[in-house]
């Protein structure tokens, strides 16, 4: 006979900050997921050439990437959990509360929290594993079975994640450091436009460059948080 081990429910650990090692806050799933999507996306320019008849696909960057799946929270009493011993998922159980469990799913992806007034950061995790991490996109609920008074007794959350990488992380995986090619970085507290445009073109006179293409009002004062793209140089 085959081991079959203990099921292990999936989780959503929410973070104040990527750097958190602790979590501010858990959803289980009451029902792991059949499947999980990720998506890639790959930037081109494709302006085309001055005196050319045709389009140059010039890689411009690789943005992060996406990863979706749907959350079952069923208020019916007909799904119970699987264990070592049973791993059927039909039967009689206690019926959770469907508005409370989206209050508690919406807790940890959707509100506000703390001083940096923005949702949680997110970790996906399955037992041991950790799967993904990342902000929230997307969050779309779907209710369909009530009772007679309107009560939802069934929703489908369907979750659309984006992956959230350091600037570190980022410059280590693609290895990408030429000033050809578009940057994109997140102001963090102490940056400065000028140092940031030096450690991508080893140069510090471009910052008024990079404040224009971005539409920035000041060079000088940019919040904690915003995203700057660099453009390559030409």
């Amino acid at each position: 006979m085959i081991p079959l081990g203990k099921n292990e429910k999936m989780q959503l650990q929410a973070f104040e900050s990527p750097e958190d090692s602790a979590p501010a806050a858990v959803y289980e799933f009451l029902v792991n997921p059949s499947t999980y999507t990720e998506n890639f996306t790959i930037n081109y320019n494709e302006d085309m050439a001055p005196g050319k008849n045709g389009t140059e696909a010039r890689y411009q960057g690789q943005p992060p990437n996406d990863w979706e799946f749907e959350i079952l929270i069923d208020g019916t009493g007909v799904i119970k959990d699987a264990s070592a011993l049973d791993i059927s998922l039909i039967g009689s159980t206690n019926p959770v509360d469907v508005e409370e469990e989206v209050r508690k799913l919406k807790a940890a992806t959707v509100d506000l929290h703390g001083e940096s007034h923005r949702n949680y950061y997110l970790k996906v995790a399955w037992g041991e594993r950790d799967i993904f991490k990342g902000s929230l996109v997307s969050l779309n609920l779907t209710y369909k079975l009530f009772k007679p008074d309107g009560t939802p007794l069934r929703a489908v959350a369907k979750v659309r994640l984006r992956a959230w990488v350091s600037d570190e992380e980022r410059n280590r995986e693609s290895d990408l450091q030429s000033p050809d090619i578009t940057h994109e970085r997140v102001v963090r507290d102490d940056d400065h436009l000028a140092l940031m445009g030096y450690k991508i073109y080893k140069d510090t006179a471009y910052y008024m460059d990079v404040a224009k293409a971005n539409n920035l009002n000041s060079f000088r004062r940019v919040a904690v948080g915003t995203s700057i793209n660099f453009p390559p140089l030409k």
